[in-house]
């Protein structure tokens, strides 16, 4: 009987597994957030980065709809994209320099999240002066961790 219902759990698990995958491409509501995108719609191209990261676990096809909600000025698109990119580099790589400038954009247009990001990524590259700059900005808009960051820094 214990082991009719491990089968029967595995075979449930296995459905709703692939039924997932299947779903998230054919979906109705997917579709019509991806023509949104497609026209320009910076926060649909976030949300569908938000489904390929978090629902696929697809960071590779997240990127390009990250990306595109940064050019649409969709400033948490900057900064998925720029953790993202961030993690498939390494200090001073042209990965790191990339994310940094979607970083960056994110800070200018007051984003505290891009600031207090681009903040951690200076610090990781050694560059203090740099990393309390961005700290000081991203807790002047509000960032409390950031915040903590700048007064640690400056101790």
């Amino acid at each position: 009987m214990k082991k009719l219902l491990n089968i029967t759990a595995l075979a449930v698990g296995i459905f709703f597994f692939c039924s997932n995958s299947v779903l998230a491409e054919d979906d109705p509501e997917t579709k019509a957030i991806k023509d949104a995108c497609e026209k320009g719609n910076g926060r649909a191209c976030y949300r569908i980065g938000e489904r390929y990261r978090r629902v696929e676990l697809d960071n590779k096809n997240a990127i390009p709809y990250y990306l595109k909600a940064c050019d649409d000025n969709y400033l948490a698109g900057c900064n998925g994209a720029g953790i993202l990119i961030q993690m498939t580099g390494k200090q001073y790589s042209p990965q790191w320099k990339r994310a940094a400038k979607l970083f960056a954009k994110g800070c200018e247009l007051k984003d505290h999240t891009a600031c207090f990001d681009l903040g951690q990524l200076k610090y990781r590259e050694g560059r203090q002066s740099a990393a309390k700059k961005y700290w000081k900005m991203s807790c002047d808009l509000g960032n409390r961790i950031a915040c903590s960051n700048y007064k640690r820094i400056n101790r």
